[in-house]
């Protein structure tokens, strides 16, 4: 008897949210909270179908990036469809490890390393590598988006690292906060507004974000 293949997503973008992935994919999994070596999170993925710029990734052996591993049945069309301005590319087993120590993850991982030719990571490579602009902005509910994810993962410092290993944000990202263009948004309260909005100054990059109500 065959033994069916299982699939794991790399989720580094807005998929970090529990919330998003849930209400808007049907992605109904468990957090498991992991660092992939060999990528490099930027703001360069331009999204032509929704005028906007998301996270992409570069493949590059000095990088990491923190995000969080989705098991999947399959890569779907839905999937597919979501994922529509980038390739799903393999990620090598041996380049993922857990975020801090969990069970939960250790399992998972244990399972992928004794049995690597039925178990396949994939990470969703953006095709067009374009730097924001104000006809294709970063949108800060994406961002919101994102950053609320990292706070579910209930680890120190994951959301400063989520900032810290990502790239390009200098260039036309605005405050869409009053009237959200991100089509995926999560729901994120007054308080937690603030407490990005702490982080992203603590660390320096708030002052590239563009006050504009659209």
């Amino acid at each position: 008897m065959s033994v069916r293949q299982k699939h794991y997503l790399v989720g580094y973008g807005s998929l970090l949210s529990h919330d998003s992935r849930s209400r808007y994919s049907n992605i109904f999994c468990p957090n498991l909270p992991i660092i992939a070596h060999g990528w490099r999170r930027e703001w360069l993925a331009r999204g032509l179908e929704d005028l906007q710029t998301c996270l992409g990734v570069s493949h590059d052996v000095s990088s990491h990036l923190n995000g969080v591993l989705l098991p999947i049945e399959q890569i779907s069309p839905e999937l597919r469809n979501r994922e529509q301005d980038y390739q799903f590319i393999e990620v090598d087993y041996s380049r993922i490890e857990a975020a801090q120590e969990s069970p939960l993850v250790q399992v998972e991982l244990d399972k992928i390393r004794a049995n690597p030719n039925n178990h396949k990571i994939w990470i969703c490579a953006n095709q067009h590598k374009i730097p924001a602009n104000i006809h294709y902005p970063i949108y800060q509910t994406y961002l919101d988006t994102c950053l609320v994810g990292c706070f579910d993962m209930g680890i120190e410092n994951f959301a400063a690292n989520f900032i810290l290993n990502t790239h390009f944000w200098q260039h036309g990202w605005i405050n869409d906060r009053s009237n959200s263009r991100y089509v995926r948004a999560a729901q994120v309260n007054q308080q937690q507004h603030q407490q990005i909005d702490q982080l992203l100054a603590s660390l320096q990059v708030l002052q590239y974000r563009k006050e504009t109500i659209l």
